[in-house]
C-alpha cells in the first residue's frame, strides 16, 4: 500500500505541469516561446505561411535565476534551429539576439530584483520580407488658381515710405 501514495502523487503532479504548461513555441510556429514565463500580450503579429515574420510578445513570471533562464531560452532557440548573433546578460538584464532566414528575433528578458515574481520578457520579431507600408512623398505646393503657372512671380510690394519731420518754423 505504501506505493499507492508515492503512484497517485507522481500521477497529480504529471496532471498539474501538464494543464500549467504553455505551449512550446508560437502560434505553432518555428518561433520559441521564453521558457517559464506566461505569455501575457501580443502585437503587430505577421505571419507567412507557417512564420512569424513580424510581431511583439510580451510575458511575465518568476524569475529566480536569470543566467539559467537566458542559457534555457538560448538552448530552445537553437534547437528551432535558429543561430545566436549576439548576447549581453547583466545582473537583472539579458538581451539575445537570433537570426534565421530573413527574420530576426530580439529577446529581452528583465528580472525584477525587488519582485522577481513580477519579472517580464518580451520577444519582437521582424523580417526583411515584412516591409513597412510605402510613405507617400508630400505635395508640392500648389500654384493658387488666379495665377497662371507660366506667370513670372508678381514683384514684391514696397513697403510706404517713413514720413520725414517736418522742419521747425524759424522764427525771426
Amino acid at each position: 500500500m505504501r506505493a499507492a501514495p508515492a503512484a497517485i502523487a507522481a500521477l497529480l503532479l504529471a496532471l498539474v505541469a501538464a494543464c500549467a504548461s504553455e505551449p512550446d513555441t508560437v502560434l505553432q510556429t518555428d518561433l520559441p516561446q521564453v521558457p517559464g514565463l506566461t505569455p501575457r500580450d501580443s502585437s503587430g503579429i505577421r505571419q507567412s505561411g507557417d512564420r512569424v515574420v513580424a510581431g511583439q510578445f510580451a510575458y511575465k513570471g518568476p524569475i529566480a535565476d536569470l543566467r539559467l533562464l537566458a542559457d534555457q531560452t538560448m538552448s530552445r532557440f537553437q534547437l528551432a534551429g535558429w543561430e545566436l548573433a549576439s548576447t549581453t546578460i547583466n545582473t537583472n538584464t539579458a538581451v539575445l539576439v537570433y537570426r534565421k532566414d530573413t527574420r530576426t528575433a530580439r529577446v529581452e528578458i528583465i528580472r525584477n530584483g525587488v519582485q522577481p515574481k513580477m519579472s517580464t520578457a518580451v520577444l519582437q520579431v521582424q523580417s526583411t520580407e515584412a516591409k513597412p507600408a510605402p510613405v507617400s512623398a508630400p505635395a508640392p505646393p500648389s500654384v493658387p488658381a488666379s495665377e497662371p503657372k507660366d506667370a513670372a512671380p508678381a514683384a514684391p510690394v514696397a513697403a510706404p515710405a517713413a514720413p520725414t519731420p517736418a522742419a521747425p518754423p524759424v522764427s525771426g
